[in-house]
């Protein structure tokens, strides 16, 4: 009988050395507590959340006249031999009277990457790089460029880091009036 006891000691005493190296208990939560945080997350959610609403018949109608963009509608379609890329509109600022036919969409092409395009196509198209400013329409593109474009042969295509942009036209800038006292 003296074997338990002693198997008991030592486990009480091991029980309660390992357990003042612990922090203590504290109490599980309610199923009220619970219950309350629950509720008050969710109207916290639905106060953030938007309100819909059906549209009145006026901001339908809006809603069905306003213009759906389209990749086709903002872009140009370059054709040739069978095969087509698009570029965005007003990335072509040059094109040769001879090389206009080339410009739209033609019957049973194959699209194709800009990429791959301008490879086959490099006697044809060229590519003049232009800057951030210059397509925002914040500065004008060099007089010497615009010139060079006179007597260019092929297509100009604008681009930036290699891809065609859109380059806008250059805005006005409005000069400085002195004032007069």
């Amino acid at each position: 009988m003296k074997t338990p006891i002693v198997a008991l000691a030592v486990a009480f005493a091991t029980s309660a050395a390992a357990q003042q190296g612990r922090k203590p208990m504290r109490d599980a939560a309610t199923h009220e507590q619970l219950v309350e945080t629950a509720r008050k997350a969710a109207e916290e959610d639905k106060a953030k959340a938007p309100v819909f609403r059906p549209l009145t018949p006026q901001e339908l109608e809006l809603e069905q006249k306003k213009e759906k963009r389209s990749i086709l509608g903002s872009s140009d379609i370059l054709c040739y031999n069978g095969r087509a890329t698009l570029v965005p509109k007003r990335a072509v600022i040059h094109v040769p009277q001879k090389l206009a036919e080339r410009i739209g969409m033609k019957e049973g092409v194959k699209f194709s990457t800009f990429v791959d395009f301008l490879a086959d196509n490099r006697a044809w198209i060229v590519t003049t790089p232009v800057t951030r400013r210059q397509a925002e329409g914040k500065e004008p593109l060099p007089e010497s460029v615009i010139k060079s474009f006179e007597k260019e042969t092929r297509i100009v295509i604008a681009t930036l880091e290699n891809g065609p942009i859109s380059v806008l036209p250059p805005k006005a800038i409005e000069a400085p009036t002195a004032s007069t006292p």
